[in-house]
């Protein structure tokens, strides 16, 4: 996507510097890597994250002290979430007495939650029968930060198998090998249905798909709505649903 799209609403002063950053990003990116960026080994990557990323560096995590996933590492701000006392007591919850009756219940209205919604309703469940548990309004949701894109291998020089290689690699194949073969596999429908629903990806002039490079890819399978991806998806999501 051009730069000076991105910067295009802000204030005259935020648009100089945006035709800025746009003009001289050949020459900086030139002088930093060369023509290309450079790879990293696995090693390299290793000491990268142990330095600065926080689910990596020493001393961001600790054992967690109860529940089922007792002694299991975790961000020191989830574990004084699970550690720490109930809002609700258990006394205040009468179970013989039934407020909501639904044939589904969902839980969270972010992006998989309200897909879930859609094909519940898709597979022969009525909307009377579809229940959403959100803590905030409809809709909002960490899916609705993100900004960068999403993937799916559907050009003629990639696969989904390059794709499973690219995820394996950069999940230090740790990963759970079958969801990871249902992601690649299936993102290029996803794409698809996503635009049924009224998502506008980004487009060249003939009509196909823009597609970007980011770091761990072995090619362009990012699509993108300029860089406010996830607030589009959602968006058509919550239209959806609200639609039923």
């Amino acid at each position: 996507m051009k730069g000076i799209e991105m910067v295009r609403g802000y204030p005259s002063h935020l648009r100089e510097s945006g035709e800025l950053v746009e003009r001289t990003r050949g020459e900086r990116l030139k002088r930093l890597y060369g023509e290309a960026y450079p790879f990293l080994s696995l090693e390299e990557r290793d000491e990268l994250l142990r330095k600065h990323h926080p689910d990596h560096k020493e001393g961001m995590k600790r054992p967690v002290g109860v529940g089922v996933n007792k002694g299991n590492l975790v961000p020191h701000e989830v574990a004084d979430m699970l550690e720490a006392h109930p809002l609700i007591s258990p006394e205040d919850i009468d179970l013989s007495r039934v407020d909501h009756d639904a044939e589904i219940l969902i839980i969270g209205s972010g992006g998989a939650g309200l897909a879930a919604a859609i094909w519940a309703n898709g597979s022969g469940i009525e909307p009377e029968g579809i229940l959403i548990a959100t803590k905030l309004r409809l809709g909002d949701s960490n899916s609705k930060m993100s900004q960068a894109g999403i993937q799916a291998a559907d050009r003629p020089e990639d696969s989904p198998m390059l794709h499973y290689l690219d995820v394996m690699g950069a999940g230090h194949f740790v990963n759970d090998r079958e969801m990871v073969k249902a992601l690649v596999t299936e993102a290029p429908s996803i794409i698809r249905w996503h635009e049924e629903l009224g998502v506008e990806y980004d487009k060249e002039p003939d009509g196909t798909m823009k597609e970007t490079v980011i770091g761990g890819l072995c090619r362009r399978r990012v699509h993108s709505c300029r860089d406010y991806t996830g607030l589009e998806i959602m968006r058509a999501l919550v239209d959806k649903v609200q639609n039923l």
